[in-house]
């Protein structure tokens, strides 16, 4: 199978059966075998039941009995993917959808261990606008987190993110956060075994109210980003499978 594609949702009642109307029908038209697979987060509106009368689309329902986070419902889910590339998304499909097959040819035909979506490198369109204090709060957020961890290189919360199957099965069961921060943490993980990450534009299309309330989850997300490098020295990260996937022995 060439691409599984895994969707975190919670409290998605509004927009999910939409959502995944219209990528299951993109992804009928623009790759050969794929796969949806929902992780419902322990909702508590009605997206269960919207979920159910799906059944007409090919796509599998993973039900977690409570809320466990963005990260929680993606270790879930990227554990049940049989695609050779492993694609996570936002519910609300914020993101145009032709990222999706090129994200699968980078991973698939030029076998880039890990592809993400920017919004701030060229050619992306990121326009959504924020209250000026949530703004402030977010580039304050994004400033730290680059300098600390990617160098300022990376945009690590855009929601779209593709991996080489064989490390999205080793890089998610290492996850110790499972809430927003885990895309901090990922990156982390990934630039420490230095695997080849790629930066792909990303172009907002839509966007529905987030779960995140900067203002509220931004200092609990930066304490336990001061973690990870106390996380690393400790040996929680490691891994003979993402050692093996880096492994660059030139000198042998």
């Amino acid at each position: 199978m060439d691409l599984s594609v895994v969707i975190p949702v919670y409290n998605g009642e509004r927009y999910i059966g939409e959502s995944l109307r219209r990528l299951q029908d993109f992804l009928a038209k623009t790759i050969a075998s794929a796969e949806v697979i929902v992780v419902d987060d322990g909702s508590t509106d009605g997206t269960r039941r919207v979920l159910g009368s799906l059944a007409g689309l090919n796509l599998r329902v993973i039900g977690l009995d409570r809320n466990e986070g963005k990260f929680g419902a993606l270790v879930a889910g990227m554990a049940a993917c049989h695609g050779s590339c492993c694609l996570f998304t936002d519910a609300d499909l914020p993101y145009d959808l032709e990222a999706i097959p090129y994200i699968t040819r980078l991973v698939n035909e030029r076998h880039f261990h890990v592809v993400i979506g920017d919004r701030k490198i060229q050619g992306s369109e990121y326009h959504e606008h924020l209250p000026f204090l949530r703004k402030l709060t977010t580039e304050a957020y994004s400033f730290f987190v680059g300098l600390i961890v990617t160098g300022g290189l990376f945009d690590t919360q855009c929601g779209l993110k593709g991996f080489r199957s064989d490390v999205a099965k080793a890089i998610f069961p290492l996850l110790r956060d499972k809430g927003f921060s885990g895309d901090v943490e990922l990156l982390y993980i990934a630039l420490k075994y230095n695997l080849e990450v790629r930066r792909i534009p990303a172009r907002l299309r839509r966007s529905h109210p987030s779960s995140v309330n900067i203002l509220a989850h931004a200092p609990r997300m930066l304490w336990r980003i001061t973690h990870l490098r106390r996380n690393w020295k400790r040996g929680c990260y490691a891994s003979a499978d993402l050692a093996r996937i880096a492994r660059q022995a030139y000198w042998e």
